[in-house]
C-alpha cells in the first residue's frame, strides 16, 4: 500500500510539474497558442475584385510550423470554410463566385498542431455590378419591315474582366429568348427580320455580363411590317368598346410609306368579330358611317396601302349604336385580361335612365343565353355551369349586358369576349391554420385537385386526431370520438413519397359534419355532384394519377389520401390497407346522413355504404358552389 501511494504521489507531482511549466524561472506566463493578424484586403474596404486575394501575418511562440484555414461567408455569425491547412500567409479565391455589391466577411484560423487562433473578422464589399447597357437604335414602338439592328452603348468593364453581352428578343415583356451572345466587345447585332412574323409586336432587352453578374437594358419593342408596305394606321375614334349614335365619324391616324408613295385606305365594318365588308375607299384618314343598326354592335379596322400594292392593317376596334333607351352600360375591363377569373364579378357602369338589366353569356356573338333578368345591381357573379370548360376544352365566352327603363326602351352593352378562369390556388384561413389548394375546373364544376389536409372546421375548432396505438389494441370504435389520422406509415416500397409530407392529404371519420368541414364557398361532394362530373368525364381513368394507370389529361390529380381500417393485421399495417390503395383512390361524399364513399377506379366509378359510422376512414375532395 505504501508503495502505491508513493507512486500516486509521483503522478501528482509530475502533474502539477508540467502545469507549471508554462510559467518561465518569473513565475510569467507562457504563450502556447499561435497569433494571427489580417492585412489585406484591409477591413471595410470597397471595390474588390471578384476573384480577391488575401494576406495575414502569423507567429508561433515556440516556433511551431502553422497551417491555416480560411472562412469566408455573407454573414458575419456564418463563416464558411473555403481551404484548410494552408502553408502560406495567404490566398486567392478562384473558384468561389463572388457576387457583386454584397459585402462579405472572412477570417483566418492559425494552427500549430497543439492549438489553434482565429483572427479578427474583417468585411469588404464587392465590386458594383457591370452597368446595364443603353440601348441606342432602334427607338422603342417603332415600325420594322427589312433592316434591323440593335444597337447599344459598350458597358465599360472593371480591371481584369471582359463584358459578353446577351441579345434577347421574343413576343413576350421581357423577352427570354436569347439570340445572340457577343464576347468580342461588338455593340450591336444584325437580327434577320425576315423570319419574324408580320403584324407581330417583339420586344428585345440586352443584358451585360462579367461572367458572374448580370445587368440589364430598358426593354424597347418594335412591330413587324411587311416589305414596302405603309405605316400602320392607329385607331383614333371611336373609343374601343364604347356606345355612340348612329352617324358615327371613324377616325385613324394619317401614315407614311417607306418609298414615299401616295397612301390610300379600305375601310372595312360590319356586324363579324373580324369584318369581311369594304364600305369604303378614301384618300384621307375619317369616314362618316350611316345608316347603322340600335342596339348593335359593330367592328371596324382600316388597311392602308399604297399604289404597287403593299399594305397594312391597323388593330380591330368595336363600338355599340345608341338608341333612344337608356344610358350605355359599359362593361369593365377583367383583371387579367379577358380572362374571368374564379371569384370575379362581371362589373358594368350605371346607365342613366335604367331601372334594371339583363345579362346574356355565350359562345357565340352575340350572346343570346340569357342568364339573369331584371337585376338592379350593376354585377354579376357568374355560375360555374354556365361557362363549362376545361383543361381539354378551353371555351371563348361573350357577355352582353342590356339596360332597360322600364317603359320598352332598351340599350346594349358593347359584348367583351372571356375565357374562364382554368386553374387557381385558394388559400382557407381557419384562425391559426393557413393551407392552400389547388382547383381545376371540370366541365361545368370546379373542383380541388388535392385532398383535404385541414385539422379544423371551418370556425377553427380543431379536430380529434386518432393517436397511434402501440400495440394491437385500437382506439377506434363506433363510439370512438376521434375524426382524423395523418400518419400513413412510410417508406412502403413502391408507393410515392408524397405520403411523409402529407401531400396527399388526411383522412377523416364518417363522423367528421360534413357541412362544416368545407371553407366558404366549397362543399363535400353530394351524389348530384357526383353524377353530375361522372356524366362529364364517363372515363374513370381520366381523372386519376398515372401512378394508378390513369391518363389524367384535365389535372385533377385524384389520388388516394389512405383507406384505414379499425384494426390491425400483417397486410394493414397502422391500420392502412396498401393492396387496396394501389388501385383505386376513395373519398367520402355527402348523402344525407349516411355513411357513404365513392371510389374511381382506372376503369370504372363504384360507391357504397361503410355500414358501421366511425370505424373506417377516408379522404376527401372538395368542390366549388355554383
Amino acid at each position: 500500500m505504501k508503495y502505491i501511494n508513493k507512486i500516486l504521489l509521483l503522478t501528482v507531482v509530475l502533474v502539477f510539474t508540467t502545469l507549471i511549466s508554462c510559467e518561465d524561472d518569473d513565475g510569467a506566463f507562457v504563450e502556447k497558442k499561435p497569433s494571427v493578424s489580417l492585412i489585406s484586403p484591409t477591413d471595410k474596404a470597397n471595390g474588390i475584385d471578384i476573384a480577391p486575394s488575401f494576406e495575414w501575418q502569423a507567429s508561433d511562440p515556440n516556433a511551431r510550423p502553422l497551417k491555416f484555414d480560411f472562412y469566408m461567408g455573407l454573414d458575419s455569425t456564418k463563416l464558411f470554410l473555403q481551404a484548410e491547412n494552408l502553408k502560406e500567409t495567404n490566398y486567392s479565391l478562384t473558384d468561389y463566385k463572388i457576387l457583386k455589391d454584397e459585402v462579405y466577411y472572412w477570417r483566418v484560423v492559425a494552427k500549430n498542431g497543439l492549438e489553434s487562433r482565429e483572427s479578427d473578422i474583417w468585411e469588404f464589399t464587392s465590386i458594383p455590378a457591370p452597368d446595364a447597357p443603353n440601348l441606342t437604335s432602334p427607338d422603342t414602338d417603332v415600325f420594322v419591315r427589312d433592316a434591323l439592328t440593335f444597337e447599344w452603348e459598350a458597358v465599360t468593364a472593371g480591371e481584369g474582366e471582359t463584358i459578353s453581352y446577351k441579345v434577347l428578343l421574343g413576343k413576350t415583356n421581357p423577352p427570354t429568348d436569347v439570340i445572340a451572345t457577343i464576347d468580342d466587345g461588338s455593340t450591336s447585332f444584325v437580327v434577320d427580320a425576315s423570319t419574324l412574323e408580320i403584324g407581330e409586336v417583339y420586344y428585345w432587352q440586352v443584358n451585360a455580363s462579367d461572367l458572374i453578374n448580370d445587368s440589364s437594358s430598358e426593354v424597347r419593342s418594335f412591330k413587324k411590317l411587311r416589305t414596302g408596305a405603309p405605316d400602320e394606321p392607329l385607331i383614333v375614334a371611336p373609343v374601343d368598346k364604347t356606345g355612340v349614335m348612329s352617324g358615327v365619324v371613324l377616325d385613324w391616324t394619317d401614315v407614311t410609306d417607306p418609298e414615299g408613295d401616295a397612301v390610300s385606305y379600305d375601310v372595312y365594318l360590319d356586324k363579324q368579330n373580324t369584318p369581311a365588308t369594304l364600305v369604303a375607299t378614301v384618300t384621307t384618314s375619317e369616314f362618316t358611317t350611316t345608316a347603322l343598326d340600335a342596339n348593335s354592335a359593330y367592328y371596324w379596322y382600316v388597311v392602308a396601302k399604297d399604289p404597287s400594292g403593299n399594305f397594312t392593317e391597323s388593330e380591330i376596334s368595336g363600338f355599340t349604336v345608341i338608341g333612344a333607351g337608356p344610358g350605355f352600360p359599359a362593361i369593365h375591363e377583367f383583371a387579367v385580361e379577358d380572362v374571368l377569373s374564379l371569384d370575379e364579378v362581371l362589373v358594368w357602369d350605371a346607365a342613366a335612365g335604367a331601372t334594371s338589366y339583363d345579362v346574356y353569356i355565350d359562345t357565340v356573338n352575340p350572346p343570346v343565353n340569357i342568364v339573369a333578368s331584371d337585376i338592379t345591381e350593376t354585377e354579376y357573379k357568374v355560375k360555374n355551369s354556365e361557362i363549362p370548360s376545361d383543361l381539354t376544352d378551353v371555351k371563348t365566352y361573350y357577355a352582353l349586358v342590356v339596360a332597360k327603363d322600364g317603359s320598352g326602351g332598351e340599350t346594349n352593352s358593347f359584348p367583351v369576349a372571356f375565357t374562364p378562369q382554368m386553374t387557381g390556388i385558394y388559400t382557407d384561413v381557419r384562425v391559426t391554420e393557413s393551407l392552400d389548394y389547388n382547383w381545376v375546373r371540370l366541365g361545368t364544376q370546379v373542383w380541388m385537385s388535392q385532398n383535404l389536409r385541414t385539422k379544423k372546421l371551418r370556425d377553427g375548432t380543431d379536430l380529434i386526431k386518432v393517436i397511434q396505438p402501440s400495440s394491437d389494441a385500437y382506439p377506434i370504435t363506433a363510439s370512438s370520438t376521434e375524426l382524423y389520422y395523418d400518419d400513413h406509415d412510410l417508406p412502403v416500397p413502391g408507393f410515392p413519397d408524397v405520403w411523409a409530407d402529407g401531400d396527399n392529404g388526411r383522412v377523416y371519420s364518417s363522423l367528421v359534419p360534413k357541412a362544416d368541414i368545407a371553407p366558404d364557398g366549397w362543399h363535400v361532394p353530394k351524389g348530384s355532384d357526383i353524377s353530375t362530373l361522372q356524366n362529364y368525364i364517363p372515363q374513370a381513368g381520366d381523372l386519376l394519377d398515372e401512378w394508378y394507370g390513369g391518363t389524367d389529361p384535365y389535372g385533377a390529380n385524384f389520388v388516394m389520401a389512405g383507406y384505414r381500417y379499425n384494426d390491425f393485421n400483417a397486410g394493414r399495417p397502422a391500420g392502412f390497407r396498401y393492396v387496396v390503395e394501389e388501385g383505386r383512390t376513395t373519398f367520402w361524399f355527402d348523402n344525407s346522413g349516411s355513411n357513404n364513399a365513392w371510389e374511381v377506379y382506372p376503369d370504372k366509378y363504384r360507391s357504397f355504404n361503410q355500414g358501421n359510422a366511425h370505424t373506417r376512414m377516408f379522404g376527401i375532395r372538395l368542390v366549388k358552389n355554383d
